[in-house]
């Protein structure tokens, strides 16, 4: 029989493509990395099916990769070496709100603009990246590690536990989900180390089928702040002294580049004004105040962040760049998907290439710098740098993105940004930069720098796929 029969009797025919369109549109995606084509792409609709595909690819030594969102940025859901795309986006179910335990049950497909539209009819939210694109995957956000924009310790892990699909076609339980005893107890659904195993791990040790998802209320009242700087310098005690403090909910800075990006949209004409009106760095930071006396809990926290912007010599604004309703625009943005079919990030030039790692706060103007001399050295135009810093658990640490945008029918300009990347990323990580989700050209440089952490990752890769069907090409696999 046929492989295309065999894999139609597992999930219909109708969900078995191989027409070349449908290849070619799997073998890409908005990165440098150079994927193969995969020879079907499949639709499974639950964890039954997914089952009967990962037994059938052990089976014939084909390679499976799978992919969760509608889109794909940095070449985790693109094949390297061929076999099968395992398009999850039909298992798109919310299976389950908990208000009371503050959380959510979804399938791998629900969206960020699916999940934040039903959650708010229940008054909760998922903490979210930075304006995420709306069909992007929830899952891919947490299994990506993506930061939120609360630095809060508690949500450095936004996935609880889940049901994986490995490679051998079982079904394993993360977290307290694996000890089905636990079930009616108070925390079983609290996270143990086996859920991090599968976190970072682009579809190389299986595939999960649900999750649960941490939730947050809603506020009932919020107040927003921008908080200008010239200099990167001068912004790093003052976000040190909010975090110890714990004042707000989110809490991120931005450049002018992006906050202009963010406001003009797909507007380019009014993107180079907002950007010449905008300071070269702004904090934003959101009070806000839940259901039990709001307005007392902001107050108290604005005379807190007042006090600090006296002692540290900043000021703490509702409009910044004069520029007027910014405030209620942000705000009204802060906690959903982009709204736009344009995404924000592409509209300046039409795509963008980025460079993130983990740092500690204070050694963010030092890799601020050291990049943009390297960009400055390529030729690229240094206010064109998009800069995005996320403080992380109370500026513990934090989390730098450097975005570098060229025009994709431009090929000298996509070659300039190319070299570019590359020379940005071996730079950071020599630097000490924690690159913790290693994509592309990025787990080279990595894991041939960290041989015993290598090692032991690859017996782990052995023990759960020794075929080695699962993402194959991708980390150190």
């Amino acid at each position: 029989m046929a492989v295309k029969q065999e894999l139609s009797i597992i999930v219909g025919s109708k969900y078995v493509s191989d027409d070349l369109p449908t290849l070619q549109k799997y073998s890409q995606d908005y990165s440098f990395v150079q994927g193969s084509r995969p020879s079907y792409v499949i639709f499974p609709k639950n964890t039954e099916e997914v089952q009967g595909l990962v037994k059938y690819a052990n089976e014939h030594l084909i390679p499976l990769i799978p992919r969760s969102s509608h889109v794909s940025f940095y070449g985790a859901g693109i094949p390297t070496q061929g076999g099968i795309i395992v398009d999850l986006t039909r298992m798109n179910r919310i299976l389950e709100i908990n208000a009371h335990n503050k959380m959510v049950t979804v399938e791998p497909g629900v969206t960020w603009s699916q999940i934040q539209a039903e959650l708010e009819k229940h008054e909760l939210m998922v903490s979210n990246p930075l304006l995420p694109h709306p069909l992007k995957s929830v899952f891919t956000s947490a299994l990506e590690r993506e930061p939120i924009l609360t630095p809060k310790p508690e949500y450095a892990e936004t996935l609880l536990t889940g049901e994986i699909v490995l490679p051998n076609g079982e079904i394993f339980w993360l977290g307290t989900a694996l000890g089905k005893g636990m079930v009616g107890r108070k925390f079983r659904d609290g996270m143990i180390p086996s859920t991090r195993v599968f976190t970072g791990a682009q579809g190389t040790l299986g595939i999960i089928t649900w999750a649960k998802i941490k939730v947050e209320y809603l506020p009932a009242m919020n107040k927003l702040f921008f908080i200008p700087f010239d200099r990167i310098e001068n912004m790093i005690e003052p976000i040190y002294r909010i975090q110890q403090r714990m004042l707000g909910r989110e809490c991120f800075v931005i450049n002018n580049f992006n906050l202009a990006a963010i406001l003009a949209g797909k507007r380019s004409k009014e993107f180079r004004m907002l950007r010449d009106a905008l300071p070269p760095w702004i904090v934003i930071l959101c009070l806000i105040g839940l259901h039990r006396l709001p307005q007392e809990r902001i107050e108290y926290e604005e005379e807190s962040l007042m006090e600090l912007a006296s002692q540290l010599h900043f000021q703490a604004l509702h409009t910044v760049g004069g520029i007027p309703g910014i405030g209620k625009t942000v705000l009204e943005m802060l906690r959903k998907p982009w709204p736009e079919e344009l995404y924000w990030k592409f509209a300046y030039k039409g795509l963008c290439h980025e460079v993130f790692f983990h740092t500690t706060l204070n050694r963010a103007p030092e890799f601020t710098e050291a990049i943009t001399g390297v960009a400055a050295r390529h030729g690229y135009p240094v206010q064109d740098i998009a800069v995005y810093i996320q403080p992380l658990e109370h500026a513990r640490a934090c989390y730098c993105q450097y975005g570098f945008h060229c025009d994709p029918n431009n090929a000298g300009d996509v070659d300039v940004v190319r070299k570019l990347y590359v020379e940005v990323s071996e730079l950071a990580i020599s630097m000490g930069g924690l690159f913790s989700t290693p994509y592309g050209s990025w787990a080279d440089m990595v894991y041939r720098r960290a041989g015993t952490y290598t090692s032991l990752a690859k017996v782990v890769k052995s023990a759960l796929d020794p075929n080695n069907i699962m993402n194959p090409g991708k980390l150190c696999f």
